[in-house]
């Protein structure tokens, strides 16, 4: 990067968010600075469009957002899809089958809804939690939902299990599907022809904004891809060891505002 960058696409949890879920006012202090010197400022989520929203309107931003971990851009003044990659009907039934086939938790991004197959399962209940937006059951119907996805996620609260299903996901549908684990609960199930890399990279050139002045921050598996791309990719303290290794910068982590501290340092506030 030269000097400051043009452009900084932010993860939210994890990142933006402390380990409570909450926008501290020195985040959302930097990020306004940010934005009055002139830099765009995007959020690129594995977030539903619909839990994100309440957050990136906080700050202010303006910019084209990235959601599911980059099958979807939106504006998120204008509520326009600028770009959408989703998850085939068959390859989303393909699936469910297996996921009922080994009795594990899924839910379902379809048309900015959460779709699950029971509302109140703890694993459902937790994520409305962090994500702050109540989900749709569909009873049994849910293994028989026919549609395209945005998105997929598989959760489990034990760590055996967990691994279980990150490691046959993979094995079944790595060729097919960009997979990600975060948290040692979630695998998150994408288009394979996505991730939040190429997506703030049509981000920015929709700007005009070259990759080497683009700053990117996150801590999570889906987040690598775009820490590896960018012209400078800072990965959180509390991020693992593989996603630290794709970064160039290590911050202090979410809970010490470790993203505003960085902006802080190159916006020379």
């Amino acid at each position: 990067m030269r000097c400051r960058p043009k452009l900084v696409a932010l993860d939210m949890d994890g990142t933006l968010l402390n380990k409570s879920g909450v926008l501290t006012e020195r985040t959302k202090a930097a990020v306004r600075a940010a934005r009055e010197q002139g830099i765009y400022v995007t959020v690129a989520t594995g977030r539903m469009y619909p839990s994100a929203l309440p957050i990136i309107l906080e700050l202010g931003i303006d910019a084209p957002c990235v959601f599911y971990n980059g099958a979807v851009i939106k504006n998120p003044i204008t509520h326009e899809v600028l770009y959408e990659k989703p998850i085939s009907e068959e390859l989303t039934c393909e699936v469910l089958d297996f996921y009922r086939e080994h009795g594990w938790y899924l839910q379902i991004y379809h048309e900015d809804k959460l779709i699950v197959e029971d509302s109140s399962d703890p694993r459902c209940k937790y994520y409305e939690s962090i994500a702050k937006i109540n989900a749709v059951a569909l009873g049994d119907d849910f293994w028989n939902f026919c549609g395209k996805s945005d998105k997929l996620l598989g959760i489990s609260m034990q760590r055996e299990v967990f691994e279980n299903m990150k490691n046959l996901t993979e094995e079944y549908f790595g060729d097919r599907l960009y997979i990600a684990a975060s948290w040692c609960a979630f695998v998150e199930m994408v288009n394979r022809d996505i991730n939040k890399a190429l997506a703030v990279k049509m981000v920015a050139e929709s700007l005009g904004i070259d990759r080497e002045d683009v700053m990117t921050f996150g801590d999570g598996g889906n987040d690598k891809e775009m820490l590896a791309w960018a012209g400078v990719g800072v990965a959180m303290g509390n991020a693992p060891l593989y996603v630290r290794e794709a970064a160039d910068i290590i911050a202090p982590d979410n809970e010490s505002d470790g993203a505003a501290e960085i902006l802080e340092r190159y916006l020379n506030l």
